[in-house]
């Protein structure tokens, strides 16, 4: 995940990421609790960047984790909704 910008946000985010192969992937976001309860992109991507937005209008403040899956890599950013 290159970034999560803004952050603190509020009401949406943009989430950048890059992947080195073409393949499946799975843009998540979950609680504090380690609950997913979103998801932002779900499916095939060619090599390379790709952006999303995530609307959170309907989430309460808080710190959510954004998991970034592709094969058998992951990784996580930290974002902040502030409202």
């Amino acid at each position: 995940i290159n970034s999560v910008y803004p952050n603190p946000f509020n009401p949406s985010t943009d989430v950048s990421f890059t992947i080195p192969s073409n393949g499946f992937v799975k843009l998540s976001v979950y609680n504090i609790k380690g609950q997913e309860v979103d998801v932002i992109f779900d499916g095939y991507q060619e090599v390379g960047t790709h952006s999303y937005t995530w609307d959170a209008s309907n989430f309460s403040s808080g710190v959510y984790y954004i998991k970034l899956s592709s094969g058998t890599n992951q990784a996580y950013k930290k974002a902040i909704l502030l409202k």
